[in-house]
Order: C-alpha cells, then sequence, then structure tokens
C-alpha cells in the first residue's frame, strides 16, 4: 500500500509554537491522499471508525505483549500470534519498522507490512503495537530513507561505534542514530507520523505507536552540545506531534540515557499526554536507575507506563554484568512493583541454552500467573487521559 502525501504548509504554520512550548504540532492543514494499491484496505476498514471529532476516548488495553524485532517474517508474526492467542492473560504483540520501510521516498508511505500485521492481530482477537525505528545497531545497517542522505538533513543520521574493538569506523562497521537535530528531519518525522494517524487512529486493533530509546550512543564525529540539546527539543516536538495525530491511541517513548535531558522531556510526555517506556528491565542497574527508572516513579498515574523485556536482562541484572539469568517472574514483578508497569514488552528471545521466550511461555500458562486480560498489570486510567475504553 502506497500513500502520497505532503504535509509541509501545515508543519510550517505550526512548528514555532511547537519549539517554545514542546506541544503538539503539524497535525493541522488539509492534507491530500493518493492510494496507488488496496493492500489491506479490506481487513482495514472493518476495525477503522469515522471519529467525531474532538472524540478524546483512548483505546486502552494495558498487559503483556510480545516484542519483535525489525523485519521479523511473516511467518514469525503469524506464529507468534497462534502462540498467543488462547492466553487469556497476553493482550498481543509488539512490532517494529524502521522509517526507511516506511517511506521509501519523500512523501511516499508503504505500510502494507504494518496492515499485514494487524491483520494477523485482528484474526486471532489480540492487538498490534507498534515502533518506528530510528537507530541502527548492524553493521552498515540504515535505519532513515535514503532521500535524506544530503545536507538539507545533515545527512538523515549520524553514525555510531557499535562495537568498541573496532578501528576502522566507516559505514561498514558502525551503525546509525537519526539527525533529529535538523528541524527538516524533525518535520519530515512529524509527516510520517501524522500519514500514520490519518490510517490507524480508529483502528481498534491498532494499540499503540512508540519510539525507540533516547541513548545517542557513541557517534563517530562527536555532537556538540547545541545539536545534543536541538536533538532532544524536536524529540519532544516529535512526541508531541504523534499524540496530536493519535488522539485516541497510546503513544510511547521509550527512554534511558542521557541522564541531563531525561527530566524536560519527561515533563514534555506528561504534559502532552505521552507514554513512557524502556528498552530494558535489569533488576541491578544503578545508572539506569538514576537516569529513567526515577521518572517512572514522577510519570505513575499520569501517562501509560511499558518497560520492555529485551536479551540482555534475561541473562545478567545489570548491564554488562555477568552471565546470572535471573528468573522471568522476578523480571514481572520488578516491571510490575518498581516499574509501575502498564504494558510489558517481553522480546521473543529464543537464543539457546536458556531459551528465554519459554519460559515466559511457561509463566503465562502457570496456574499460578494471573488470568485476567491485563496479566495482573495496572489497568487504572492514566489522569492525563480524558477516559479509557477497550475500543472505540
Amino acid at each position: 500500500m502506497n500513500i502520497q502525501i505532503n504535509l509541509r504548509p501545515a508543519l510550517a504554520g505550526s512548528m514555532a509554537s511547537a519549539l517554545v512550548l514542546l506541544a503538539a504540532c503539524g497535525g493541522g492543514g488539509e492534507t491530500t491522499l493518493s492510494q496507488a494499491s488496496p493492500s489491506g484496505t479490506a481487513a482495514l476498514s472493518e476495525s477503522a471508525l469515522a471519529l467525531v471529532p474532538g472524540d478524546t476516548r483512548v483505546k486502552w488495553n494495558p498487559g503483556h505483549y510480545v516484542q519483535l524485532g525489525a523485519g521479523a517474517a511473516d511467518a514469525l508474526v503469524q506464529r507468534t500470534f497462534k502462540e498467543i492467542s488462547t492466553l487469556p492473560n497476553v493482550r498481543g504483540v509488539q512490532t517494529r519498522y524502521f522509517w526507511r520501510d516506511l517511506e521509501p521516498t519523500e512523501g511516499v508511505y508503504d505500510f502494507s507490512e504494518i496492515d499485514k500485521d494487524l491483520a494477523q492481530a485482528q484474526a486471532v482477537g489480540k492487538r498490534l503495537f507498534i515502533v518506528i525505528g530510528t537507530k541502527a545497531f548492524s553493521a552498515g545497517a540504515r535505519a532513515l530513507p535514503d532521500y535524506m542522505h544530503t545536507d538539507e538533513y545533515d545527512g538523515g543520521a549520524f553514525r555510531i561505534q557499535i562495537n568498541a574493538k573496532d578501528t576502522v569506523r566507516t559505514e561498514a562497521t558502525t551503525g546509525e542514530n537519526i539527525a533529529l537535530f535538523n528541524g527538516n528531519v524533525r518535520d519530515r518525522f512529524i509527516a510520517l507520523t501524522t500519514a500514520l494517524g490519518q490510517r490507524y487512529n480508529s483502528h481498534n486493533t491498532f494499540e499503540g505507536i512508540g519510539f525507540n530509546e533516547t541513548a545517542l550512543g557513541q557517534a563517530v564525529v562527536p555532537l556538540t552540545n547545541t545539536q545534543k540539546a536541538d536533538f532532544f527539543t524536536n524529540l519532544a516536538a516529535v512526541d508531541a506531534a504523534t499524540r496530536q495525530a493519535f488522539p485516541n491511541t497510546v503513544v510511547m517513548q521509550f527512554i534511558n540515557y542521557p541522564r541531563p535531558y531525561m527530566p524536560a522531556l519527561v515533563s514534555s510526555a506528561i504534559s502532552n499526554s505521552v507514554a513512557l517506556g524502556g528498552p530494558d528491565t535489569f533488576l541491578d542497574d544503578s545508572e539506569l536507575d538514576a537516569s529513567a527508572y526515577i521518572h517512572y516513579d514522577a510519570a505513575w498515574g499520569k501517562v501509560p507506563l511499558g518497560p520492555s523485556v529485551q536479551a540482555e536482562n534475561y541473562v545478567t541484572t545489570y548491564q554488562g554484568g555477568p552471565y546470572a539469568p535471573p528468573a522471568v517472574t522476578d523480571l514481572y514483578a520488578f516491571a510490575k512493583g518498581r516499574l509501575h508497569a502498564n504494558y510489558i514488552f517481553w522480546a521473543k528471545t529464543l537464543t539457546e541454552p536458556l531459551v528465554p521466550y519459554s519460559n515466559v511461555l511457561a509463566m503465562w500458562k502457570s496456574s499460578s500467573f494471573p488470568k485476567d486480560a491485563a496479566g495482573g498489570l495496572s489497568t487504572a486510567c492514566p489522569s492525563t487521559f480524558a477516559s479509557c475504553v477497550p475500543k472505540l
């Protein structure tokens, strides 16, 4: 499915106030959509609704979600939904898509993979929560569209070191992170999420949209202090604009580092009803506790909270720690108690010999594990939401 959309006029008129107030922008103005392919349209029409302007109800289905990586094969997505289809205490799946795959050329969007995954969720009565990837951790990988590789966008991304032992710092040995300090990159990001909102905000199977971690990574060419400040000012603007584009859907920002920029970003998120989550659930990580977990306390009850359990979290209790696998029940208890989780996203890690995801499935199936739809997590409606409903 290809959608062509041009939002530059609307963005130009609203961006100034967004940068001052870190408030919503980019969602207004008249847009023109042209659909070149009907892929996914039939399935979408079954749950996409025409909402009355000003409807502030939010789709609210907190609980446990299986987390899949970017580029997950259709067979893996289908198998995962099948595995959880009979589990009443597992809500759905979280999938990741790189920006470049959603916007192959400027202003032309391809949401066909999202449509397919959404159809899989709908077929078994589960929900889909997506993450837009703007950071690539594999050598030579690209997360941003090719059209941004120009001076207008500062190349669209900056190279980050992914292996401290590498001595040759080239594209072949580095990953990348979004050059969000560039205002044009910010504008295009908001255009993307606005297009996503127009298509999926009213879809009852579409639970939420999130953005990857805030950590900048080890830049090959160090960022200036001005670039860092602009990066987080623009990220707050993207978060707020996305919430405006998804008024009836959970919008979540994953946070971790750098510590000095987290308070302002979190404050903006709470002001704009943007949920907070994180890429890691470590049981004993003092640095992460000071940089991120402390902000879960401030946001608790105000906005949704959604930590994720990643591959490393299954095998150690702090970043870079020794092999000492915690029980998945301990990870659940920590996320529920210490992090006040409404959502927990569990990475489908099948690495032997531990095969952590098998332990997660066993926990969910255990007779002692809560069998309510949220799997024991808090379902209280966040105070910044007007109202919470399971479906619109």
